[in-house]
């Protein structure tokens, strides 16, 4: 008897992201952790720039931007979908509900 051997065919695997990082105990995207570096970094230029003023505001400025940047990433980033916030941002500008098209001229056609 003639034995064909079987084929495997390898399928695409699924569309996941390639790196994925824990965070404070969430999981989110690798790029996450820019959002957070970007809050220290601000922290310390705010401080830096506060410390002339006074050395209290220099401390409290160096502990809000990064504090800020992780409640950003709870809110918006851990476990939403890619682009939450930006749909969330328009739907804060233009409401929830959908748009009507914009039309050129004056005359609408409309089906009866």
């Amino acid at each position: 008897m003639n034995d064909t051997p079987v084929v495997n065919i390898t399928r695409n695997p699924a569309q996941a992201v390639a790196s994925v990082v824990k965070l404070f105990g969430f999981r989110v995207r690798g790029n996450t952790v820019y959002v957070f570096f970007a809050g220290l970094v601000a922290g310390v230029f705010l401080a830096i720039a506060a410390y002339g003023i006074h050395i209290l505001l220099a401390g409290a400025a160096m502990i809000v931007p990064p504090i800020l940047s992780v409640l950003f990433i709870r809110h918006f980033i851990a476990n939403k979908p890619r682009g939450f916030f930006r749909f969330w941002l328009d739907e804060k500008c233009q409401g929830r509900f959908l748009r009507k098209p914009k039309r050129k001229g004056a005359i609408y056609v409309t089906a009866s």
